[in-house]
């Protein structure tokens, strides 16, 4: 890492601290943090895929730590987190990632009506079409800008952000660095009473990117490199719009946003081997010539007791917003644009997920709960996308029901998800999966600190030729890996320990991956040990989803607070 970016860290820490040196020997600081680690030990299991990588020739271990330390005195709130990534596989499956240092740093202060934040920045512009920095463990994420944050409260209903800094480059497997071109936004937002039931929260925004020097080159070159036909004068500064209001009337509460981004380079991932490596990789994508991007987004829901309603509306084209075109997969976005698709916590049921696409989609979600009585609780759910040429990419039908009865030791939930999932679109490999899936949960108290859950699930793909007759195309091809089975028993002694034994079977290919588990708990820490095999495939959180590669061998993982 750049020495002088320490320096100017601690400089700019000491002359702050100093300023208010008084101040600080009169009042008494608050002091937190937390901490997380996860360690991999990798066991070859070519059985399973979970093989011909660094990780299970020759490394065997890794390991991903964050120490997080915030304090806050005299009106300061500063922060620093300490990341570490040794032989790690959350950023690219296939090669390690190890490097240490200082992840975030951050010194903010309120003076008057205006709030300084220097250092990292986590920060969103409504939905996050235009402009969104946050951070996702899970998904290898640490999408933050480094720079300065400006917000004024003109009044006690509006206010005024703005932003602008360099986004940081969590891709780089050797150092923590950042993105050369240039980012800002601005943002204003209100709140307004029209009478005692009815309020709106207006605003509107702008963010903008300008390609750097070398970022300019590159592109030039890649593009002199095409036919003659295919070649264009790309764009370097590229800016985004939106608008957007909020109606809460009543039971009621309408959201509606609309984006537009003038002309950017893009970049179109092929859904073919073109370099024939065998593979589809960076290699198989192309600059194309600068588009115009335009995205709506409305949500409408109801609310009373007993009874909750979400609909939501999404249309999105050519809205694919990066620090640069150079950047692919989840590599250096800017924005976000929110998943019309439900958020499944049970395995079977969340092991085909829906990632949005920002070249191109039409979307759709619907979402009901309804509780008749105490006790009991129905939830439904639909959700489909299609592409602009009316093509179905993806369609999910929900249900379920949550049963627990006064003065019983049990509850129980059961449920059915329909799904269709276009695996050529958003894996890269075969046609579609057409899935049913049925599902129950059930759990039993024994005294208040003893539990027992099970879990029973079991997918069938190929639904439509296996339940309702139609002519199967390819009668001796799996859909992916074809029929699941998911097992798992979990006993719990709240507050401190959990042992579950779990399996996942694919049916048809005879294979089993088990796992088990065992955490303990003592007041805020907690350690959890597994040995685990697992399938490969797509994780997602709110929308942004990586490929998972096969994994085998044992995971160990310490979080705590103080």
């Amino acid at each position: 890492m750049n020495k002088n970016y320490y320096f100017f860290s601690v400089i700019i820490a000491f002359c702050l601290l100093m300023t208010q040196a008084p101040l600080l020997a009169q009042e008494k600081g608050q002091f937190s943090g937390d901490l997380e680690v996860g360690a991999r030990f990798f066991e070859k299991d070519t059985l399973r895929g979970a093989s011909n990588t660094p990780f299970y020739d020759y490394l065997f271990y890794g390991v991903d730590s964050w120490l997080n330390l915030n304090y806050r005195v005299a009106g300061f709130d500063m922060g620093m987190r300490f990341d570490l990534h040794h032989n790690s596989n959350r950023f690219n499956p296939t090669r390690e990632t190890s490097k240490q240092g200082i992840g975030r740093w951050y010194i903010a202060k309120s003076v008057k009506k205006l709030d300084v934040l220097a250092g990292h920045i986590y920060e969103q512009f409504a939905s996050g079409l235009i402009f969104r920095t946050y951070e996702s463990r899970g998904l290898g994420i640490d999408q933050t800008l480094l720079g300065i944050r400006l917000r004024y409260h003109l009044t006690d209903n509006w206010t005024i952000t703005g932003v602008t800094g360099k986004l940081k480059n969590q891709f780089n497997f050797d150092e923590i660095n950042y993105y050369n071109p240039v980012v800002k936004g601005l943002d204003i937002n209100g709140y307004v009473t029209l009478n005692d039931k009815v309020q709106i929260i207006p605003g509107f925004a702008i963010a903008s990117r300008t390609i750097d020097t070398q970022g300019r080159q590159n592109i030039a070159l890649e593009i002199n490199s095409y036919e003659l036909e295919d070649r264009f004068i790309p764009k370097m500064n590229t800016h985004a719009f939106t608008l957007y209001n909020t109606l809460n009337a009543g039971n009621f509460s309408w959201h509606i946003e609309g984006a537009y981004k003038t002309e950017d380079v893009l970049r179109n991932s092929a859904l073919v081997d073109e370099d024939g490596d065998g593979t589809i990789d960076f290699t198989d994508t192309k600059l194309f010539n600068p588009q115009q991007g335009v995205m709506g987004y409305t949500s409408l829901t109801y609310s009373q007791k007993g009874l909750g309603i979400v609909l939501e509306a999404k249309y999105t084209e050519n809205f694919d917003y990066r620090v640069s075109p150079n950047e692919v997969g989840i590599g250096g976005p800017l924005n976000f644009l929110p998943p019309l698709t439900r958020t499944n916590s049970y395995r079977l049921l969340a092991r085909y997920n829906a990632a949005t696409l920002p070249l191109g989609e039409i979307a759709v979600q619907g979402d009901v709960v309804y509780t008749p009585k105490k006790g009991m609780n129905l939830n439904g759910n639909f959700s489909t996308i299609y592409n602009l040429d009316n093509e179905l990419l993806f369609r999910e039908i929900y249900a379920d029901i949550t049963l627990k009865p006064r003065k019983k030791a049990w509850k129980l939930n059961t449920g059915l998800q329909w799904m269709d999932y276009n695996i050529a679109i958003y894996q890269q490999k075969g046609d579609f999966v057409h899935a049913i899936t049925p599902f129950a949960e059930f759990v039993y108290k024994f005294t208040r600190k003893k539990s027992l859950k099970t879990e029973i699930q079991y997918m069938l793909t190929k639904r439509n030729y296996v339940l309702f007759g139609e002519e199967d195309p390819y009668p001796d091809k799996l859909q992916d890996f074809g029929d699941w089975f998911w097992l798992l028993t979990e006993f719990s002694i709240a507050p401190s320990w959990s042992f579950s034994v779990a399996d996942m079977y694919a049916i048809d290919k005879n294979i089993h991956y088990p796992t088990f588990f065992v955490s303990y708990t003592h007041k805020v820490s907690r350690f959890a040990l597994s040995y685990a095999k697992q399938p490969d495939g797509i994780i997602c959180t709110g929308g942004i989803c990586r490929y998972e590669p096969a994994f085998s061998g044992v995971k160990f993982d310490v979080t705590t607070r103080f």
